[in-house]
């Protein structure tokens, strides 16, 4: 039965580790950040699991074939890709973009642009991050080369995601709010264009959710007459209960 169970167990783990087969991760030296550990789940948790322990569990807002996992408690982050749906953005990308979300949520604590700086300093745009972690220290804001911190993975930190950190994701990527209309219906006019105007039946100043096709939650505005969707089609759900695609 032992036997029986270890092998259901590697069978699991290897399962995900192919499924997730690209990584990548950034992780800081004790006390270097400011980390409000009291806003850890105090953010918008339709499409994130999260536990004070063991942090955040979502799919990338940016690319959603990439689970995201971040543990403000030890200021340790990680991404993950999925093999049989590439993901469109770099690993860096997605890392950079997923730091200034924490920044906006409150959890770490520093200024926007004292965000991009650092960013620009320890995760550049050019950096290769496929299998590669990061441990950013004090000491190398002033001697970089006592950091060799670019490393691939090592003594067992990479190969895949771990049967646990798979639990934790949330089991759909369709999480739009339980009050949301059918985002595959609409109630208003819209066309197949990139941009509608006179939408109609929506005052000018009206609130709204934006989604991706996947249900996934990305941003709120304001409605001003026009919406632009940006090559990608969008769900806007309006405060008035209003629900539109634009592509």
């Amino acid at each position: 039965m032992k036997l029986l169970l270890a092998c259901v167990t590697f069978l699991a783990a290897f399962a995900w580790s192919n499924i997730f087969s690209i990584d990548a991760g950034i992780s800081f030296e004790k006390g270097y950040l400011d980390i409000d550990t009291t806003k850890t789940c105090n953010v918008d948790t339709s499409y994130i699991n999260c536990s004070l322990e063991k942090g955040l569990a979502y799919y990338s807002t940016l690319d959603t074939a990439v689970a995201v996992f971040f543990m403000p408690r030890i200021a340790k982050a990680s991404v993950y890709a999925l093999q049989s749906n590439p993901n469109t953005r770099s690993l860096t990308e997605i890392l950079r973009y997923e730091f200034i979300k924490w920044v906006e949520w409150g959890i770490i604590v520093m200024t926007k642009d004292s965000a991009q700086r650092l960013l620009d300093r320890i995760l550049p745009d050019s950096l290769q991050m496929n299998n590669r972690h990061i441990l950013h220290k004090k000491v190398c804001d002033t001697d970089p080369s006592q950091c060799p911190n670019w490393g691939p993975y090592g003594g067992g930190l990479g190969g895949g995601i771990s049967d646990e950190e798979a639990a934790r994701l949330p089991q759909k990527k369709v999480l739009l709010s339980a009050e949301s209309e059918n985002p595959g219906t609409t109630s208003l006019p819209h066309k197949f264009g990139k941009e509608i105007q006179g939408v109609g039946n929506v005052p000018p100043g009206t609130g709204y959710k934006a989604f991706d096709m996947n249900g996934i939650y990305l941003y709120r505005g304001s409605w001003n007459g026009s919406f632009t969707a940006q090559g990608k089609p969008v769900i806007l759900k309006f405060d008035n209960g209003r629900t539109a695609v634009f592509r």
